[in-house]
């Protein structure tokens, strides 16, 4: 079942255990889940006027290449389609092959290389078109 957070602070220190660094300051951040008697996957999107972004995705070990990413993904897509937004963009490491396929499954295109975006690696920027 996917819902919507609406409490940042309850998921925090789940999140803290993907993202070290990570706090709930972004004002846009919206925070979806996916869960099965517990949290087992997590996406963060923003909506900043007429652009999405995708902050982050995550499916807890074992439970992944299920198709919860995809509809995570998904519903995310349609809430930043449905508020307006033209289009929604990406991070992605360069080396992280299921993602960016899975990205590009859903109409993200590559469109720039962000050098040392993850520390030592790469990162592409996607973009995915609304209009």
């Amino acid at each position: 079942m996917i819902e919507q957070v609406d409490n940042l602070k309850e998921i925090e220190p789940l999140l803290q255990t993907y993202f070290n660094s990570y706090k709930t300051n972004d004002p846009y951040e919206k925070v979806i889940i996916y869960s099965k008697e517990k949290i087992i996957g997590i996406l963060s999107y923003s909506i900043i006027y007429e652009r999405g972004e995708i902050n982050y995705i995550v499916t807890i070990p074992g439970y992944r290449n299920q198709g919860i990413g995809r509809a995570l993904l998904k519903s995310a897509l349609d809430d930043i389609k449905d508020s307006g937004c033209t289009a929604v963009s990406l991070e992605v490491e360069e080396t992280n092959e299921s993602a960016i396929q899975l990205y590009k499954s859903e109409g993200f295109e590559i469109k720039a290389i962000r050098k040392k975006y993850y520390g030592n690696h790469d990162a592409y920027l996607m973009i995915k078109e609304l209009r």
